[in-house]
């Protein structure tokens, strides 16, 4: 990533299984108001476990009356608030300037679903809906039509690190004078086709999600959407907006192990977020807070705290952290959008919130993983990262923003 230009973040939106919204988002994490409980349409399938986290249906159900498709609806809405946080109108006087970057994993597939299902049936089927709606990057076509960009767009599918690498990519791509803004998120449903998945994995909890706790068994699948308006720190004085943190750096790398078991001794996972770093040029001992990829399962959260250990090394103790997936589910290719945004309000708001039904009980446990109370906290800098399938690793680094630096920056341009 070239170091040319610094990239802030002007603008955020979120649809997730406590609303709509940045507030009501941010006022759940802070209550750790769990949203996941069982869902009836998963109750025939014969699941050992119909734990998930949903979109309030009447919010999604209104949503979709637009678009057709829940991922879509999502992101469609988060964008919306994005980019009037931003203070951007509905049109881009320089659309060509304005990237769009988005990541999903199964964005689509419940109307593949429904198209193929009425295929073996012989029923008719609207053409639209088998060749625009079921298409993952459908989310990607509706928001350069609404906002007419024709800047760079791509579509990023890196199974649960999927908008980690999007908001990188996005950043990238402000970094080396592609574009000057762009949007970064996207958004992922709850299918009982991947429900079924994870539950033939035994990764579904049958009780509580409970991250880095000795009693772990599993998660529970979530949904929604979110968005990031990035912007390069000169475009954003030219037009007085202010940031509400700096994008500083971004890492990736692939444990290269196995295709859903995450590697046994952390070292792949450590490797994205040593990059991240660099990128970043933040010695490790700097970082304060980290929002983990947190899934509650056995071997996923034991290589997550063995690649903090080796990322940090000493530095490990004092960094607070959480997991906010069992508040919200895992939301798959949207998690890593939903955690991103969760760090820049903790860096905003100063404050870490608690990781939920969580003991503290992991002798492994390196970090300070903060559980049962929020922690008022002084934060500089943070990291998002997210682990997926197929080894992909993935981790954001971000660092607080303040009126000061406005000033400085300011004088500088």
């Amino acid at each position: 990533m070239s170091h040319k230009r610094r990239v802030v973040v002007t603008g955020m939106g979120v649809v997730s299984p406590f609303g709509e919204g940045v507030d009501t988002f941010w006022d759940g994490l802070l209550a750790a108001q769990s949203r996941i409980q069982p869902v009836e349409r998963l109750s025939h399938g014969g699941y050992r476990s119909v734990l998930g986290a949903e979109v309030p249906p009447a919010l999604a159900e209104s949503l979709c009356k637009s678009e057709g498709d829940r991922a879509t609806a999502f992101v469609m809405r988060a964008a919306e608030e994005a980019l009037r946080m931003a203070g951007f109108g509905p049109r881009f006087a320089s659309r060509d300037r304005v990237a769009c970057v988005l990541g999903s994993l199964c964005a689509g597939i419940e109307n593949l679903i429904d198209v193929a299902t009425s295929y073996h049936r012989q029923e008719d089927w609207p053409a639209d809906r088998a060749t625009d709606v079921s298409l993952v990057n459908h989310q990607l076509l509706r928001l350069s039509e609404k906002y007419n960009l024709t800047g760079p767009t791509s579509m990023v599918s890196t199974a649960c690190a999927s908008t980690t690498d999007a908001i990188g990519y996005a950043a990238d791509l402000i970094r080396q004078g592609e574009c000057d803004i762009a949007l970064a998120g996207g958004g992922d449903t709850l299918t009982e086709l991947i429900h079924a998945g994870f539950n033939a994995l035994f990764s579904i909890t049958q009780n509580r999600p409970r991250p880095f706790d000795a009693s772990r068994d599993g998660f529970a699948i979530g949904e929604g959407g979110g968005m990031l308006v990035l912007e390069s720190l000169q475009s954003a004085l030219a037009r007085g907006a202010r940031p509400l943190v700096e994008l500083r750096g971004y890492g990736l790398s692939n444990t290269a192990y196995h295709l859903t078991a995450t590697s046994d001794d952390g070292r792949g996972e450590a490797l994205a977020i040593s990059r991240a770093l660099a990128d970043a040029q933040l010695d490790a001992g700097l970082v304060d807070y980290i929002n983990t990829h947190g899934t509650a399962t056995r071997h996923n959260d034991q290589s997550e705290m063995q690649a903090i250990t080796h990322a940090f090394g000493a530095h490990a103790s004092r960094i607070l952290a959480n997991s906010i997936k069992p508040l919200i589910g895992h939301c798959m290719g949207a998690a890593g959008i939903m955690e991103a945004i969760c760090t820049v309000l903790t860096l905003q708001k100063q404050i870490v919130t608690p990781t939920a039904f969580t003991q503290g009980n992991e002798e492994a446990l390196g970090f300070d993983l903060v559980w049962g109370q929020p922690r008022p906290a002084t934060l500089a800098h943070g990291i998002s990262q997210s682990f997926g399938f197929g080894g992909a690793c993935s981790c954001v680094v971000m660092s607080r923003w303040d009126a000061s630096q406005q000033a400085a920056s300011a004088g500088g341009h």
